[in-house]
């Protein structure tokens, strides 16, 4: 039985070659899917037959699992940008008629909402991920989103590009030493979007799961808000930093939005469906200037599914689920699923 990984998506080169090499250094072998890369050439230049190659368009489930079966199966799965690895293609891609049945799927990120999990563990597949690896860049985009919509950037610009040398049409934003940041959870992002944070001045206060208690908060330097509703009260800038779950699904509709500080801004790097966004885009339209502004980095639908109804909305930022999209964020967690893809190589249930 040989010990394969599928490269699902791959970063392009320079950090493609970086990733490629890693599993070079440590004799690991792997297909690559040459799918979503654009230079072809110099990759089989590069690489030759040293490694195997497909073109799969893997969100196109039925041929993925076609795929994986032509090639006698794969022990592992990695990918990097959210391909979507259901039920029935767990099963198939696990199936002991395979010569190398799936031993795990390696997400080179922290999200796993893509990945059937019940599925997953019923056929005894590892789920490795790599949290923490995207921190810095996620809080690097909140930071960056809050001072350009904090200081009317966007509309300055649009005016100015139209040839209007105006600064009397808005009132003088606040410094953002002056803003209150409200972090919606309270895991290893959202601790360093408040590191940052404090460190330019702002006041941060913080909700989350019954485990963010005082003492806890003490210990993480946060303020903590017992509930929701009393955070938004407060907050001139709202960061979503919580899993998608039954429980937070639609958690930001119309009524968190009315609770809001009027003026206020609201930021979500965390995951779609959090946000309503139908409700969202409603409220923005019914009462304009109550939300300042909002920058979504993801959505319920993305990539090719993509068809937000905020798109048009005055005052909102969209951005295609780049806030953790560094060079820096992309090799570490090249690098951690890799050294993770390796242990498993060997045996060791140490992942």
């Amino acid at each position: 039985m040989t010990f394969c990984t599928l490269i699902l998506d791959a970063p392009g080169p320079p950090l493609l070659f970086e990733e490629i090499d890693r599993f070079l250094e440590y004799d690991l072998a792997i297909t690559l899917n040459l799918h979503y890369l654009a230079d072809h050439d110099s990759i089989l230049g590069r690489y030759g037959d040293r490694l195997r190659y497909a073109n799969i368009n893997c969100h196109d489930k039925q041929a993925l699992i076609a795929a994986i079966q032509d090639a006698g199966g794969y022990s592992v799965l990695k990918t990097r940008l959210n391909i979507p690895l259901d039920a029935e293609l767990v099963r198939a891609a696990a199936s002991s008629a395979l010569s190398s049945p799936l031993r795990a799927i390696a997400q080179a990120g922290v999200g796993l909402n893509h990945i059937d999990l019940q599925a997953a563990a019923r056929w005894g597949v590892a789920v490795l991920n790599t949290p923490g690896a995207n921190a810095t860049a996620v809080a690097e985009y909140v930071l960056a989103q809050t001072l350009f919509l904090s200081r009317d950037l966007d509309q300055y610009n649009a005016q100015t590009h139209k040839g209007h040398w105006s600064k009397g049409n808005l009132a003088p934003a606040a410094q953002i030493a002056e803003l209150t940041l409200g972090l919606v959870g309270t895991g290893g992002i959202a601790q360093t979007v408040a590191r940052k944070a404090q460190a330019l001045g702002m006041s941060v206060i913080a909700t989350g799961s019954e485990r963010f208690t005082e003492q806890r908060a003490c210990d993480l330097g946060l303020h903590r808000r017992a509930t929701l509703d009393q955070l938004l009260g407060e907050a001139d800038v709202v960061s979503i930093h919580t899993p998608l779950t039954p429980l937070t699904r639609g958690l930001f509709g119309s009524a968190a939005f009315a609770q809001m500080r009027p003026g206020s801004i609201l930021i979500n790097t965390a995951r779609g469906g959090i946000v309503d966004e139908d409700q969202l885009a409603t409220f923005m339209t019914r009462f304009p200037g109550h939300l300042k502004a909002v920058a979504i980095d993801t959505f319920a639908q993305e990539k090719d599914r993509f068809n937000s109804p905020l798109v048009g909305i005055a005052n909102a930022v969209l951005t295609p689920h780049i806030a953790g999209n560094t060079r820096a964020a992309i090799s570490q967690a090249s690098r951690q699923i890799i050294d993770k893809i390796r242990v498993l190589s060997t045996g060791s249930t140490d992942h």
